[in-house]
């Protein structure tokens, strides 16, 4: 049986027994707390919780998952993998464990055929009902029950807090050739590789605070997870995940890359020998490979903090391993076509993104041949020096300078002193990195103090900017309402400003910010404002329209980018305020002054055809049937705000627009420009402030026309003319600088000595020798004095040196960039240089002839 086919009769069982198919989330999860989803109940917490109502009672899905906490067992054990598919069955208050455990026995010995006298379960051993369901409904003997603590036999939560419970683990008997002698390893739920743990059937009946109390849930449930990788493999009849077909094409591909053949999506199973020193390189390429790619088609790119440098790492690490393979060249980015081919149809998002993913990742590589083949040798320095002296460890201080000074991450150093038999000291690491972040002074702070919980606010502003309101609290200038017109900053756009107006006094908002359901107001109070207070809020409308305006121009902004750009434009950040934008978003070069230009053309075309704005409430399927833009790391409910600009432009979004693309009036794009990683920033002005810009920049030019003594409209023209003229005078001095310095050449050549035995002279040059024509002069000196030229030219009232000193010379010990040094201090400069060549300047023309005077001291 495929993978393909398992992932799909296991969906169509649990669809027979009325369970809804879900489709998989990405790999983002919405939860800010958690870098990726690692399981598949993940995003179904909040139907745990009780917090949200799910869509049917009984869910099922295949779930995409990865997690990096036992990257260094990848390649090394039969079943460990960093991305994985997670088989599951969820039920929300209805059925519960008599249920999972028939129905999941169903599942593996009549669906699957799964012979049942090789099957084993484990469960808690305080739970007196799982053990009586296992023998009484499904008819397995005590002796293959198996009764484990909380270590083995409890899952959860994900985090601090969530929804956890006992569990029951079925396990399959692999055969007693994976035997290794050691009976707490070769036993269900051992760390051997002879029983197989192919389903966990959780009984979620606690939601355990971050204190560690565990409180009854409101609906206890059911989650299983049975994994894609290890079950086809048990079914495949093969010893590792890595010889299913689901890895199959990935190692055949990386295997032909190896041996420079045609790479083809080959599904024969791959030759891996336990005792070839190739099988762990090749698994941990396929392996981090695939990660990377599913990772990279749900919006990650790699980075140095969070998710973004998990995606870093497993690339690098990839990379690294494929070096052991003889892989010296970028490669992994070959191999996204070849998983496309194998999971493109489950999951289309890697089809739509292929081609960004193939760059993505082969920018990656690039980046990291470059820091590896420096980081690499500086590394080997390090580790022959620790083994010539006997230790086995490296100093941690030394490892941190390879990261901060050559970007050389600590967990692949760590990898590579482990494959030499070597480690680093972590408290040194960890000290040096502290140390750093004091020096840098990296340091985070924002507005985070909780002040308002429990109080909840109503909000009006889409409809109007003035409403009569009461406040609920006042807390050190900041003021919540039951209701408020006030725009709370979210999704990139600023707060709200203007007034709150009491009968006894007002305030001044200055912003408008959310604390969970609360809207804060910040506010400078005049007079008395108190709690329990009729008021009147008052929304500053100009400055709202402005960043109306903004806002508006940033969904124009967005659509042309990805029409001029391509589809693999996402927004990665976005600042709306008073007519002005910033809106950061993926792509992978610069932009040309001519793209930009079109670009903007684009938008401006947009605002001028007056397109009309229409804002309307979809549920998540609706919108995302419709084609809306679904922001990268947006959380969203079932019903959601549509903002739609005629057939331009579609998102989802919750700020406030303008009715028709027209009131933008005009938007200038006025820098562009790279803040990481594959992301670039343009900033842009709307309304107002674009047409200031133009008043501005047009004004500029009525000045510059003037001084060049031409009409505004010919400029440009004049300026061109005016550049022409003055290069060839340029060249002409250049030329009548060349004749002089050739007629003095001959001058100073008459004035050489003989120091040491080295030929030498020490003279003034021309006035106003430009570097170049002091340069050649000391050439054409020195091609007929076999010995050390020193020049000076008094230039605008500063000195210019240059030191020329022949092959002969500098053998006999002259050093022209030791010369020119000394003699600039003496006038008021520095400089240096090579030993055969140096040019330096100096400030006080008056301290030449001394210089010169004590140049033949210093040959």
């Amino acid at each position: 049986m495929t993978g393909n086919e398992l992932r799909a009769q296991y969906l169509q069982f649990w669809e027979s027994k009325n369970s809804l198919i879900l489709p998989s989330s990405s790999l983002i999860p919405t939860d800010p707390t958690t870098l990726l989803t690692s399981a598949g109940m993940q995003p179904l917490v909040p139907f745990f919780k009780g917090e949200e109502t799910p869509p049917s009672s009984r869910l099922t899905s295949c779930q995409k998952c990865c997690r990096a906490d036992d990257i260094e067992q990848v390649g090394v054990t039969w079943r460990h993998a960093s991305f994985f598919e997670m088989l599951g069955n969820f039920s929300f208050g209805d059925y519960f464990k008599r249920e999972a455990i028939v129905w999941g026995w169903e599942f593996l010995t009549k669906t699957l055929g799964i012979d049942p006298n090789v099957l084993y379960v484990s469960v808690y051993f305080e739970d007196l009902e799982a053990p009586e369901i296992w023998k009484k409904d499904v008819g397995l003997s005590d002796d293959r029950i198996f009764r484990f603590d909380k270590k083995d036999n409890w899952w959860g939560p994900v985090g601090k807090s969530g929804p956890c419970g006992p569990d029951s683990e079925i396990f399959y008997d692999r055969g007693a050739k994976y035997d290794t002698g050691d009976a707490e390893m070769d036993r269900p739920g051992g760390d051997g590789d002879r029983y197989g743990e192919i389903w966990n059937l959780v009984f979620q009946q606690y939601n355990q605070t971050e204190s560690g109390q565990l409180l009854a849930l409101p609906a206890p449930g059911i989650d299983t997870g049975m994994g894609l990788e290890r079950t086809a493999a048990i079914l495949q009849n093969v010893d590792t995940i890595h010889h299913t077909d689901l890895f199959a094409p990935i190692i055949n591909a990386i295997s032909a890359t190896k041996n420079q053949g045609e790479i083809a999506f080959d599904l024969s199973t791959p030759q891996l020998h336990p005792e070839d020193p190739t099988t762990k390189p090749l698994k941990v390429v396929a392996d981090h490979a695939r990660a990377a790619i599913f990772l990279a088609s749900d919006g990650v790119t790699p980075g140095n903090n969070g998710r973004d440098y998990m995606l870093r790492r497993f690339i690098r690490r990839a990379y690294l391993n494929g070096r052991t393979l003889g892989l010296d060249k970028p490669f992994l980015h070959r191999l996204v076509p070849i998983v496309e081919q194998g999971y493109g149809a489950i999951y289309p998002e890697l089809i739509e993104r292929g081609d960004l993913i193939s760059d993505l990742i082969l920018r990656e590589e690039e980046r990291f041949g470059v820091t590896i083949e420096s980081g690499m040798n500086r590394l080997d320095d390090l580790m022959a020096d620790a083994k010539s002296k006997g230790k086995t460890q490296l100093s941690g201080a030394e490892v941190f300078s390879l990261y901060s000074s050559q970007g050389f991450p600590p967990e692949l150093t760590a990898d590579i002193l482990s494959d030499n038999n070597l480690s680093f000291d972590q408290n040194e690491f960890q000290a040096a990195s502290e140390s750093h972040s004091k020096v840098s002074g990296n340091a985070v702070g924002e507005y985070q103090k909780r002040e308002f919980d429990g109080l909840q606010t109503q909000f009006l502003g889409y409809e109007t900017t003035k409403s009569d309101a009461k406040i609920v609290a006042i807390r050190d200038g900041k003021i919540a309402l039951d209701k408020s017109p006030f725009y709370a900053e979210s999704g990139g756009q600023s707060g709200d400003s203007g007034e709150i107006i009491g009968e006894n006094g007002r305030a001044q908002i200055l912003d408008t910010k959310k604390e969970g359901k609360t809207w804060v107001h910040f506010a400078e109070i005049q007079g008395e404002l108190k709690e329990g207070d009729a008021v009147t809020a008052v929304v500053d409308a100009p400055r709202r329209r402005a960043i109306e305006r903004a806002h508006s121009a940033t969904h124009l902004l967005h659509a042309a980018l990805r029409g001029h750009l391509g589809k693999h434009v996402e927004q990665r950040g976005s600042l709306v305020e008073g007519d002005r934008l910033r809106f950061d978003f993926v792509h992978f070069s610069a932009i040309s002054s001519e793209e930009l230009q079109k670009i903007e053309a684009t938008v401006n075309e947009e605002i001028l055809a007056s397109l009309p704005v229409e804002i309307a409430e979809k549920t998540l399927a609706e919108a995302r049937a419709m084609g809306a833009m679904a922001l990268f790391g947006e959380k969203y409910g079932d019903v959601v705000r549509t903002v739609k600009m005629g057939d331009f432009s579609l998102e989802l979004c919750g700020g406030t627009h303008l009715s028709t693309t027209s009131a933008a009036g005009l938007l200038r794009i006025v820098s562009e420009g790279g803040v990481g990683a594959n992301v670039r920033r343009i900033e842009a002005l709307t309304g107002e402030a674009a047409f200031e810009h133009d008043r501005a920049q047009n004004e500029k030019l009525r000045e510059v026309a003037a001084s060049l003594g031409a009409r505004p409209e010919n400029a440009l023209a004049a300026a061109q003319k005016l550049v022409q003229k003055t290069r060839e005078l340029e060249k002409q001095l250049a030329e009548m600088q060349r004749k002089l310095s050739g007629g003095a050449a001959d001058e100073i050549l008459s004035q050489a000595t003989e120091i040491k035995g080295i030929a030498f002279v020490a003279s003034r040059a021309p006035e106003n020798l430009s570097a170049d024509a002091l340069r050649e002069l000391a050439d054409q000196i020195s091609q007929k004095m076999n010995g050390v030229a020193v020049l000076a030219s008094e230039n605008g009232g500063k000195v210019s040196w240059a030191v020329k000193a022949t092959k002969a010379a500098v053998e006999k010990g002259a050093h022209a960039g030791n010369i020119v040094k000394q003699l600039a201090q003496i006038t008021g400069g520095n400089g240096g240089g090579r030993p055969d060549f140096a040019f330096a300047g100096g400030k006080d023309v008056s301290k030449i002839d001394e210089a010169l005077n004590q140049a033949s001291s210093l040959v």
